[in-house]
């Protein structure tokens, strides 16, 4: 089968990578290439957790953490490292406890003076938590290399330089069209094109309104003195947002606040960090932690793209022959290994399990308003 995949980020290179594998003619088409500084996958470091008030995503982080080992056992990279996971929040702790116990997940409830003996020289605040040891950082590099040498192994096509504006299914073959006036041809396309989705999926008939972002992150701390650390979620308090970190190892302790930089602008290039977000997540860590020394070592700009509700928007359109991936809301990394083999098995027309359908076209059918809360990432 002959199938184009659009973006070369946490989605669509893996996707193209397992179609490959399984022997289909892949061309993976991106603007850039995979992790370059513009997309929303650059960077060492994501987390991965199996932590969240969602019960559906508690299942498919189940799930990605099985397709973690399955990639490591395939490619012979190691692509993310165990560490567990605090989660502190005031409203949602009980919520994040619930789902994991519902769903056979085994996790421990934190009183509020206990997080240090958690998350070593975390100042307690009088927040509650949960700790759950299934978590840590992916290294992010490492798995996009990853997949890429299991793309070049089995053939498949990477090209760069294409800026994708038009997918039209109208024909025998859906064509995709870029900015140069390339076409290519495919019996399916993969759409994965991160804050790219709106302008390319709304001539489509997907008239969703995404809201792609920029964010940005630090390191704090100094060279491997964090390496061992667990991750961390926060929830806000006071007038202050919400706080997520991670160790990088040999680099830091990665914090990021639930703070947007600015909304996306496709000729918006700039990815200077901001000094005043920078100045708050050192300031943040000074106050939350002991064990970390919260001098910034660097500073990074990315971006994600918000779905409506949260959830990702993952879904087959066309009777079958293009599949949608969109709306990473943040959290999309995690998932990467696992959305190798779901968006194959839907490019092949298999019917969707359960929990997959559920992040379907059908919940907005009613149209999709805004409603996304804000649970870290």
């Amino acid at each position: 089968m002959r199938v184009v995949v659009v973006g070369a980020g946490a989605w669509g290179l893996p996707a193209a990578a397992e179609l490959a594998r399984r022997g289909h003619d892949v061309s993976l088409l991106d603007r850039y290439g995979p992790a370059n500084q513009l997309s929303s996958s650059s960077g060492p470091t994501r987390i991965w957790r199996l932590s969240h008030p969602d019960r559906l995503r508690v299942r498919l982080a189940v799930r990605s953490e099985e397709a973690w080992e399955r990639l490591e056992s395939i490619s012979g990279i190691t692509a993310h490292l165990r560490r567990g996971l605090l989660w502190r929040d005031t409203t949602t702790w009980q919520h994040v406890a619930d789902a994991l116990e519902a769903e056979g997940v085994e996790r421990t409830v934190v009183d509020p003076d206990d997080v240090g003996r958690w998350f070593p020289g975390l100042r307690p605040d009088g927040r509650p938590a949960v700790w759950q040891a299934d978590a840590g950082p992916v290294l992010s590099n490492h798995a996009l290399d990853a997949q890429i040498s299991l793309l070049a192994t089995a053939r498949g096509e990477l090209v760069t330089g294409v800026h994708v504006r038009e997918v039209d299914p109208s024909g025998t073959a859906v064509v995709v069209r870029g900015a140069d006036g390339r076409t290519f041809e495919a019996e399916v396309v993969v759409l994965a094109p991160g804050p790219g989705a709106e302008p390319l999926l709304r001539p489509l008939g997907v008239d969703i309104p995404f809201t792609p972002m920029l964010e940005q992150v630090c390191h704090v701390g100094r060279d491997s003195a964090t390496d061992d650390l667990p991750c961390i979620y926060e929830g806000p308090i006071g007038d202050e947002p919400g706080m997520y970190g991670m160790p990088t190892p040999g680099r830091g302790y990665k914090l990021g606040i639930d703070r947007q930089l600015r909304t996306y602008r496709d000729d918006d290039h700039d990815r200077v960090p901001d000094p005043g977000i920078t100045a708050a997540i050192s300031a943040r860590a000074a106050r939350a932690f002991e064990s970390i020394d919260p001098t910034v070592v660097d500073a990074q700009v990315c971006t994600w793209t918000d779905s409506p509700d949260g959830r990702f928007v993952i879904d087959t359109i066309y009777d079958g022959r293009i599949v949608v991936a969109a709306g990473d809301s943040g959290e999309g990394f995690k998932y990467s290994a696992l959305m190798g083999p779901v968006l194959a098995d839907l490019a092949e027309g298999a019917t969707p399990d359960d929990d997959i359908a559920a992040l379907g076209l059908a919940r907005f059918a009613d149209g999709a308003s805004r409603t996304r809360p804000t649970l870290g990432h």
